[in-house]
């Protein structure tokens, strides 16, 4: 049996996202999708695929992170930036002039 095809707002109301955030998945490549005249479709394998992933990443991060240890989990960076190492507090005070000369 073929599978079944869906619409942006029946996934959406699946994953309790809007609209846009499904076409921003399609857009992305997150969640395979065909083009039917102005809209798209999406195969339920391909939804349940994206739920099962999901529940791996969900269920990997809970059980397997320990909360004690420092992580870098927070909002990626930007390419082409480089993190600050230290503060401009941190800066040697013969070095920082304050006044103008």
């Amino acid at each position: 049996m073929a599978d079944r095809l869906l619409t942006v707002p029946q996934v959406a109301e699946e994953f309790q996202v809007t609209d846009q955030t499904i076409r921003n998945w399609i857009d992305s490549g997150v969640l395979p999708a065909v083009r039917v005249g102005r809209a798209f479709r999406i195969k339920r394998s391909d939804v349940d695929a994206l739920l099962d992933r999901a529940r791996a990443d969900s269920n990997s991060l809970a059980t397997r992170r320990d909360l004690w240890a420092p992580s870098d989990a927070g909002l990626p960076r930007r390419k082409g930036r480089v993190a600050a190492d230290h503060a401009i507090w941190d800066a040697d005070a013969d070095a920082v002039q304050l006044t103008p000369q």
